[in-house]
């Protein structure tokens, strides 16, 4: 009992140096995304500000583009020198404007608005104060800023503008000069650029390291008539940034985007985010002091220390008494607190414990989260028992497979998720060992009476390159597996775009929930013709046109429907509508096609599928031999013996069955003997290379010799060439669908084509 009291209050020694190391660990992170979001703001800040800049600049130059050329226009401008009401009427309405100038290339200047007094105003070219900025005009094709000043008169700063214009061969005609006024309302220089008291926005000058505008607006004359450093300070400076960032300075003016990096001046440190405008040779800054970002870490360190005291506090205090209880109960206890009590793995909280302590090493790691495929089926169908039983024999089968690595951390994270925590951290290798696991998982399980083939999804995710925390590591690793179970039994490596990915989804789920409520969906149909071109048949195929997202693809939408639990509203949408509309064609044409309409695997599994299917025929009064419903052969993959008994039931309705997409399967060809189908469509990749690849050609021709053994008719779809029908033909090929008869159309089209002659005229190819 000695023995058992000393190890205790060891184990809580070392879970307090564990906790506080965990703590320092947290309140780092916790300094970390404070720094990262306050310099990620300034990014952001700076290219909006400089966004703003160059369009408030770029502007401006139309502006003194577009006047100086209607003042040239006049050929006596330059015989005497006058003010002009037409540049204030421009003033009245450009208020960042404070005046406008037009001056000879020699200096003088000609035009100006009336609110300036032409007598007073000095040579352009030989005033100190805009000699300077007057010369690189002449030389320069692009607008040019000229120091900022203040004008006493107007009690304002104002930005110097000069834009040259020049003749076709490129003489300098003019130079049309202005003033832009700071602090205006509205505009980017004013008081209201700067969100927060702490924020600091500047512009600099590249040429000569002039101040040309800086908010807070509260400063003394003296910040915009003297550089705030000489060039060479400036450009020791840079060179301390320059390894800080990584990047030269010009590398940094090529950028499109600001950069962020440590900043110290008047004995205070700053996060500073620039970014350099290429057109107008300015650097856009946006920095805040560190200040306040200390005192709101501070804040959060007294918060996590009270609660850490609390914690330990607490935590003494229930030691005290565990200490009494008998070792094998609280060895019990702890085993249970981090085991799942139904598959013996590591449960979320064992799990999250591994991680954390990988955290805390700060070693690489793997995490692999692999999900079951269709496993809610299973309990739908089978009830709870079975699912739980399936669960068991499943982590039994991962276990075996790779829970002997000693490296590894197996793990049950919830419902029919399962995590691997592996040490293996070359990507492509962890992914063939993945690709190997899902093979090796994919077999036949018995459970209970039943014999199931299960069928699971990976994603997997690295430490720290695609999460540097927990929470983080887990999201990356459930958007790769969400892209695996796209396409079942795969492996999905977490890639950054997955993000955009992830929110496109569930923009598009929602918008599909307001198109099903509101019936923004619609139906087409495309035209299946025999031999001879009459139209036989119709495939419905389901459209939406979103308002918000425009066409979205069907590809899209069904499979986000069959993620978001959608896929029973679209399918019954599919089915009534197709009905419905087909009922319409019916009675106008007097005779009846056939209409094939697709098939999900979800609504299929439904136990009153046939029940529904049977209602909408007799709702819409359409014979049941003339109903084709199609399937996939994923659909058969999870539970032959259901699927075979509502093919049956379906069948003794009068309704058939087609195998869609047949040939591109690895079990096709043995469905066949099992499913009693009625027909078998052929892939459109097979017709896309029949031209010019013999195997697909014969592969085709293997796919019709195969129908007629079994009795069963042929579709061939996707065909879009003259060639490829004759070729179909002569293999003895009678039902053809693609582009080369018709595109899907609506109803009205449909129709149209089909009153040509009562039996249906050919089709024109397109």
């Amino acid at each position: 009992m000695a023995a058992l009291k000393r190890n205790l209050w060891t184990l809580f020694w070392l879970i307090l140096l564990g906790g506080a190391v965990l703590l320092s660990v947290i309140l780092y992170a916790r300094w970390q995304s404070i720094y990262d979001e306050h310099k990620t703001y300034h990014q952001n800040r700076a290219e909006l500000i400089s966004q703003a800049v160059n369009s408030l600049l770029h502007t401006q130059e139309l502006v003194l583009d577009v006047i100086g050329r209607e003042l040239l226009s006049n050929e006596q401008m330059f015989d005497n020198s006058q003010q002009l009401p037409l540049l204030d009427n421009i003033l009245a309405v450009d208020k960042s404007m404070l005046g406008f100038g037009l001056a000879r290339p020699d200096g003088t200047l000609v035009r100006v608005s009336s609110n300036l007094d032409l007598s007073k105003l000095p040579n352009l070219r030989t005033q100190p104060a805009s000699a300077a900025s007057f010369e690189q005009a002449l030389q320069s094709d692009k607008m040019v800023l000229g120091r900022t000043y203040f004008l006493p008169a107007l009690d304002a700063w104002v930005i110097p503008i000069r834009k040259a214009l020049r003749s076709p061969n490129g003489e300098v005609l003019a130079v049309m000069t202005g003033g832009l006024r700071m602090n205006t309302p509205g505009s980017v220089f004013s008081s209201s650029v700067r969100n927060r008291p702490n924020d600091i926005i500047k512009l600099y000058r590249e040429a000569d390291g002039y101040l040309q505008y800086i908010a807070p607006n509260a400063v003394g004359p003296a910040i915009y008539t003297r550089p705030q450093i000489t060039i060479e300070q400036r450009d020791e400076n840079r060179q301390g940034y320059t390894e800080e960032i990584g990047m030269t300075v010009d590398e940094v003016k090529a950028l499109d985007r600001a950069v962020s990096f440590s900043n110290e001046y008047d004995g205070e440190a700053y996060i500073t985010a620039a970014i350099f405008n290429r057109r107008y040779q300015l650097w856009t800054l946006s920095e805040t002091s560190l200040t306040p970002l200390k005192a709101e870490f501070r804040a959060t360190l007294l918060q996590y220390l009270t609660v850490f005291i609390l914690i330990y506090g607490v935590l003494y205090a229930l030691f005290r008494v565990i200490h009494r209880a008998e070792r094998e109960r609280r060895e019990e206890l702890l085993y249970h607190s981090c085991h799942d009590d139904l598959t013996g793995l590591l449960n979320r909280a064992g799990l999250f414990q591994v991680l954390d302590e990988q955290v805390q090493r700060q070693h690489s790691f793997c995490l692999v989260i692999i999900n079951i495929d269709h496993f809610k089926g299973i309990n739908d169908r089978f009830g709870q028992d079975i699912g739980d039983e399936t669960l068991v024999a499943f982590s039994h089968q991962l276990t075996a497979l790779c829970g002997t690595n000693p490296g590894n951390h197996l793990a049950r994270l919830g419902g029919d998720e399962f995590v691997v925590v592996s040490e293996n951290t070359d990507p492509d290798e962890q992914q063939r060992v993945c690709e190997e696991l899902l093979k090796d998982l994919a077999t036949n399980m018995a459970i209970g009476r039943l014999n199931l083939q299960l069928t699971a999804s990976a994603g997997i995710a690295f430490y720290p390159g695609h999460g540097d925390s927990t929470s983080k590591l887990l999201r990356s690793a459930h958007l790769a597996l969400y892209r695996a179970k796209n396409n079942r039994n795969s492996v999905s490596l977490y890639r950054s775009a997955m993000e955009m990915d992830y929110l496109r989804q569930l923009v598009v789920e929602q918008r599909l929930r307001q198109a099903l409520t509101d019936k923004h969906l619609h139906m087409v149909y495309q035209p299946q013709v025999d031999n001879e071109g009459l139209v036989v048949g119709l495939e419905a195929l389901v459209r939406w046109q979103d308002e918000e997202l425009g066409a979205v693809s069907p590809q899209e939408f069904v499979g986000v429907a069959e993620q978001s639990g959608l896929m029973l509203s679209l399918g019954h949408f599919v089915l009534n509508t197709s009905l419905k509309e087909y009922a319409e064609l019916r009675e106008k044409l007097g005779h009846g096609l056939d209409l094939a309409i697709n098939i999900s695997v979800i609504q299929f599994e439904q136990p009153h599928f046939v029940k529904e299917v049977m209602h909408l025929l007799h709702t819409h009064q359409v014979p049941p031999q003339e109903l084709v419903l199609e399937i996939t052969e994923s659909l058969v993959m999870t539970n032959v013996d259901q699927v075979l008994n509502t093919i049956k039931r379906l069948q003794d309705q009068g309704i058939r069955l087609s195998m869609d997409d047949f040939g591109t399967g690895f079990s096709s060809l043995s469905l066949l003997r099992d499913l009693p189908l009625n027909e078998l469509k052929v892939d459109k990749s097979f017709v896309d290379s029949m031209l010019d690849d013999p195997r697909a050609a014969n592969m085709i021709r293997s796919i019709i010799f195969i129908a007629q053994s079994h009795e069963m008719d042929v579709v061939v779809e996707g065909v879009e060439l003259q060639a490829q029908a004759e070729k179909l033909m002569s293999m003895g090929c009678r039902r053809f669908q693609g582009y080369y008869f018709s595109r899907p159309e609506r109803l009205e089209r449909i129709l149209e084509m089909c009153m040509q002659d009562s039996r249906g005229r050919p089709l024109p190819a397109n």
